[in-house]
């Protein structure tokens, strides 16, 4: 499958989840929500994983893809707890600014092309951001 379908496909999902998210702030606290739903998402990461471990390197860890985890973790109990604060409007698009950190370390670190429509991408979405916490 191509990926800017599977992207399509995340894009739709973190939609959901997003809005999900908020409404379960409603009746259940926080930390209620991080375990739930982190414990929830372990289902089709699990198929997943189970599914197409023949391909590459099977299921064997690394200290990378543990910090990334640990990362996730982390950045998850932050979303939940700003999101029970915060309104959704402001909260998800804020959070989901996280895509200029990696296209950036991309950019210095791994030697990306710096394109100008890459840069009026992020420019973008900072004004999306911008204009949507208002």
């Amino acid at each position: 499958m191509d990926y800017r379908l599977i992207s399509v496909v995340a894009l739709v999902f973190w939609g959901a989840w997003g809005y999900l998210s908020k409404l379960a702030t409603r009746n259940s606290s926080d930390t209620s929500i991080a375990l739930w739903a982190t414990l929830a998402s372990l289902a089709p990461i699990v198929a997943f994983a189970f599914a197409t471990a023949g391909r590459g390197t099977g299921l064997k860890p690394s200290w990378l893809i543990i910090g990334a985890g640990l990362a996730a973790g982390i950045a998850t109990v932050a979303f939940y707890a700003a999101l029970s604060r915060g309104p959704t409007s402001v909260v998800v698009p804020l959070t989901g600014m996280y895509i200029i950190i990696p296209a950036l370390l991309g950019m210095v670190l791994l030697h990306e092309p710096l394109t100008v429509y890459r840069v009026l991408g992020l420019a973008c979405a900072g004004l999306a951001v911008f204009f949507l916490s208002r």
